[in-house]
Protein backbone atom coordinates (compact mmCIF):
# COMPACT_ATOMS: atom_id res chain seq x y z
CA UNK A 1 0.00 0.00 0.00
CA UNK A 2 1.39 3.40 -0.95
CA UNK A 3 1.64 6.08 1.70
CA UNK A 4 2.20 9.80 1.44
CA UNK A 5 4.79 11.32 3.78
CA UNK A 6 4.25 14.93 4.76
CA UNK A 7 5.21 17.44 7.43
CA UNK A 8 3.10 17.20 10.57
CA UNK A 9 0.29 19.72 10.89
CA UNK A 10 -1.63 20.67 14.05
CA UNK A 11 -4.76 18.96 12.72
CA UNK A 12 -2.88 15.62 12.66
CA UNK A 13 -2.58 15.71 16.47
CA UNK A 14 -5.60 13.60 17.49
CA UNK A 15 -4.90 10.94 14.83
CA UNK A 16 -1.23 10.82 15.88
CA UNK A 17 -2.26 10.22 19.49
CA UNK A 18 -4.50 7.36 18.34
CA UNK A 19 -1.62 5.77 16.37
CA UNK A 20 0.70 6.13 19.38
CA UNK A 21 -1.91 4.50 21.64
CA UNK A 22 -2.36 1.58 19.23
CA UNK A 23 1.38 1.15 18.69
CA UNK A 24 2.61 1.50 22.30
CA UNK A 25 -0.38 1.30 24.63
CA UNK A 26 -0.52 3.17 27.92
CA UNK A 27 3.11 2.25 28.75
CA UNK A 28 4.33 4.88 26.31
CA UNK A 29 4.11 7.55 29.01
CA UNK A 30 6.57 5.68 31.25
CA UNK A 31 9.46 5.85 28.77
CA UNK A 32 12.53 7.95 29.53
CA UNK A 33 12.12 9.62 26.13
CA UNK A 34 8.81 10.98 27.38
CA UNK A 35 10.69 12.75 30.21
CA UNK A 36 12.71 14.63 27.57
CA UNK A 37 9.55 15.75 25.79
CA UNK A 38 7.62 16.76 28.90
CA UNK A 39 10.53 18.82 30.27
CA UNK A 40 10.38 21.51 27.63
CA UNK A 41 11.57 20.02 24.36
CA UNK A 42 10.10 22.01 21.48
CA UNK A 43 8.14 20.05 18.86
CA UNK A 44 9.23 20.96 15.34
CA UNK A 45 6.15 20.32 13.20
CA UNK A 46 7.93 21.32 10.00
CA UNK A 47 10.60 18.62 10.61
CA UNK A 48 8.30 15.92 11.97
CA UNK A 49 6.78 13.55 9.42
CA UNK A 50 3.46 11.72 9.22
CA UNK A 51 2.46 8.92 6.89
CA UNK A 52 -0.98 9.17 5.35
CA UNK A 53 -2.89 6.26 3.84
CA UNK A 54 -4.55 6.52 0.44
CA UNK A 55 -7.70 7.64 2.27
CA UNK A 56 -5.81 10.37 4.18
CA UNK A 57 -5.69 8.59 7.53
CA UNK A 58 -2.56 9.02 9.69
CA UNK A 59 -0.87 5.60 9.88
CA UNK A 60 2.59 6.62 11.11
CA UNK A 61 4.59 9.40 12.71
CA UNK A 62 8.20 10.39 13.34
CA UNK A 63 8.35 13.44 15.58
CA UNK A 64 11.37 15.73 15.86
CA UNK A 65 12.02 17.93 18.90
CA UNK A 66 14.49 20.74 19.48
CA UNK A 67 16.64 20.08 22.59
CA UNK A 68 20.13 20.78 23.92
CA UNK A 69 22.94 18.61 25.20
CA UNK A 70 25.88 21.00 25.44
CA UNK A 71 24.83 22.31 22.01
CA UNK A 72 21.57 22.47 20.08
CA UNK A 73 20.50 19.11 18.71
CA UNK A 74 17.31 17.37 17.57
CA UNK A 75 15.61 14.53 19.45
CA UNK A 76 13.73 11.93 17.40
CA UNK A 77 10.64 10.29 18.80
CA UNK A 78 8.20 8.96 19.12
CA UNK A 79 8.43 6.91 15.98
CA UNK A 80 5.32 4.80 15.53
CA UNK A 81 3.46 2.98 12.80
CA UNK A 82 -0.09 1.74 13.23
CA UNK A 83 0.06 -2.03 13.87
CA UNK A 84 -1.98 -2.67 10.70
CA UNK A 85 0.73 -0.95 8.60
CA UNK A 86 3.85 -2.32 10.31
CA UNK A 87 6.61 -4.48 8.82
CA UNK A 88 6.57 -2.81 5.41
CA UNK A 89 9.41 -0.31 5.91
CA UNK A 90 7.20 2.65 6.73
CA UNK A 91 9.02 3.44 9.99
CA UNK A 92 12.37 3.61 8.18
CA UNK A 93 10.82 5.78 5.46
CA UNK A 94 9.50 8.19 8.10
CA UNK A 95 12.92 8.44 9.79
CA UNK A 96 14.68 9.06 6.47
CA UNK A 97 12.22 11.82 5.55
CA UNK A 98 12.58 13.49 8.95
CA UNK A 99 16.39 13.31 8.75
CA UNK A 100 16.35 14.96 5.32
CA UNK A 101 14.29 17.81 6.81
CA UNK A 102 16.63 18.10 9.82
CA UNK A 103 19.74 18.12 7.63
CA UNK A 104 18.26 20.94 5.52
CA UNK A 105 18.22 23.18 8.62
CA UNK A 106 22.01 22.93 8.99
CA UNK A 107 21.51 21.47 12.48
CA UNK A 108 24.19 19.66 14.46
CA UNK A 109 22.73 16.20 14.85
CA UNK A 110 19.89 13.98 15.93
CA UNK A 111 19.62 11.86 19.08
CA UNK A 112 17.29 8.85 19.29
CA UNK A 113 16.57 6.10 21.79
CA UNK A 114 16.02 2.74 20.16
CA UNK A 115 17.62 -0.38 18.81
CA UNK A 116 20.85 -0.16 16.88
CA UNK A 117 19.56 -2.93 14.60
CA UNK A 118 16.84 -0.56 13.32
CA UNK A 119 18.66 2.78 13.44
CA UNK A 120 22.21 1.95 12.29
CA UNK A 121 21.17 1.19 8.67
CA UNK A 122 19.60 4.67 8.67
CA UNK A 123 22.91 6.33 9.59
CA UNK A 124 22.79 6.37 13.40
CA UNK A 125 25.46 4.96 15.71
CA UNK A 126 25.56 4.27 19.43
CA UNK A 127 26.62 7.45 21.23
CA UNK A 128 29.94 7.11 23.05
CA UNK A 129 29.56 5.92 26.65
CA UNK A 130 28.95 8.70 29.17
CA UNK A 131 28.67 11.36 26.45
CA UNK A 132 24.89 11.88 26.64
CA UNK A 133 22.50 11.37 29.54
CA UNK A 134 18.74 11.39 29.64
CA UNK A 135 16.38 12.39 32.48
CA UNK A 136 15.71 8.80 33.53
CA UNK A 137 17.11 5.30 33.19
CA UNK A 138 18.06 4.06 29.74
CA UNK A 139 20.30 1.32 28.42
CA UNK A 140 23.38 3.15 27.00
CA UNK A 141 23.34 0.81 23.99
CA UNK A 142 19.96 2.33 23.04
CA UNK A 143 21.20 5.96 23.02
CA UNK A 144 21.95 6.67 19.37
CA UNK A 145 22.96 9.69 17.40
CA UNK A 146 23.61 10.93 13.89
CA UNK A 147 25.75 13.83 12.75
CA UNK A 148 23.97 16.14 10.31
CA UNK A 149 27.09 18.03 9.24
CA UNK A 150 30.83 17.45 9.73
CA UNK A 151 31.75 18.21 13.34
CA UNK A 152 28.10 18.68 14.28
CA UNK A 153 28.30 16.38 17.28
CA UNK A 154 31.66 17.59 18.58
CA UNK A 155 30.13 19.81 21.29
CA UNK A 156 27.12 17.59 22.01
CA UNK A 157 27.44 16.11 25.49
CA UNK A 158 25.69 16.06 28.85
CA UNK A 159 22.04 15.97 29.81
CA UNK A 160 19.47 16.15 27.02
CA UNK A 161 17.19 18.99 28.10
CA UNK A 162 14.98 21.81 26.91
CA UNK A 163 16.64 24.25 24.52
CA UNK A 164 17.76 27.66 25.68
CA UNK A 165 15.09 30.20 24.87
Amino acid sequence: MAHTLTAEKPEHGPAIEAVLDRAFGPGRFAKTSERVRERGAVLELSLSRVALSATGDVVGVCRIWRVEAGAPVFFLGPLAVDPAAQNAGLGADLVRAAIVACRATGGNGVIAVGTARFFEPLGFSVAPAQRISLPGPVDPARVLWMELRPGGLDAVQGLVRAPAR
